[in-house]
């Protein structure tokens, strides 16, 4: 499975594609990327783009190498598969249908190795390729049956508390807004004619009030 998750070939001549539509497992990639600092500068290559973290389907996983040769896997976007459609900007679906695969949507791993010699770009992207999940791992994630130890866990942890925090907020206004929605809509409805103890003396009945809806309070909207 790791192997079929490689494609791509050289690009420009002193740069290697990774594509990974497999989630890569947390913990071989720590060690992968580990392996990958220790390396001598000169057979070094740099590495950036995005990872999928089989333990992260939310976010993005951000990669970047940093001056000393260290290569980070930082908190990145959402996916688009985990923002409502609703909520995508007018032509995003056209723009994105080349990156979307049923059933994980636009999730997928994108990488970009530069520098060093071609060898060097070939067994990183080999070793990248053998992070992936396989397909029995793959399976268990989707079912939520497998607990994976991943060493990137610490580092987001403040950034995936904030964003649940969020998705709460957020998922409060929705109530209160179909609330208030609801009882807009029941107050529109036809009223039934006042009966004779309403209406006033000398025959006229009495108009009954005109109901106005409370007006829903401005609730603050989350930091993005």
């Amino acid at each position: 499975a790791g192997g079929e998750a490689l494609e791509g070939s050289e690009a420009g001549g002193e740069a290697r594609r990774f594509h990974s539509l497999l989630p890569l497992h947390p913990e071989r990639l720590h060690a992968a990327l580990e392996r990958h600092a220790r390396r001598a500068a000169d057979s070094r290559p740099t590495v950036g783009g995005i990872v999928w973290l089989a333990s992260q389907p939310k976010l993005q996983g951000a990669v970047r190498t940093d001056e000393a040769g260290g290569v980070a896997v930082e908190p990145g976007e959402p996916w688009w598969a985990c923002v409502p459609r609703d909520e995508w900007p007018a032509g995003l679906a056209e723009d994105i249908a080349a990156l979307w695969h049923d059933p994980h949507g636009d999730r997928q791993s994108e990488l970009l190795l530069w520098g060093g010699a071609a060898s060097d770009r070939e067994e990183l992207a080999l070793a990248l390729a053998a992070c992936a999940c396989t397909s029995a791992e793959a399976e268990a994630w989707a079912e939520g049956d497998s607990a994976l130890d991943d060493p990137f866990a610490a580092q987001w942890a403040p950034l995936l508390a904030a964003t649940a925090d969020e998705d709460r907020n957020a998922a409060i206004q929705s109530d209160v807004n179909q609330a208030f929605k609801r009882l807009t809509l029941s107050s529109a409805g036809p009223r039934k004619p006042p009966s004779a103890a309403e209406a006033a003396p000398g025959g006229t009945k009495a108009t009954a009030p005109a109901f106005v809806a409370p007006t829903p309070r401005s609730f603050c909207q989350p930091c993005r």
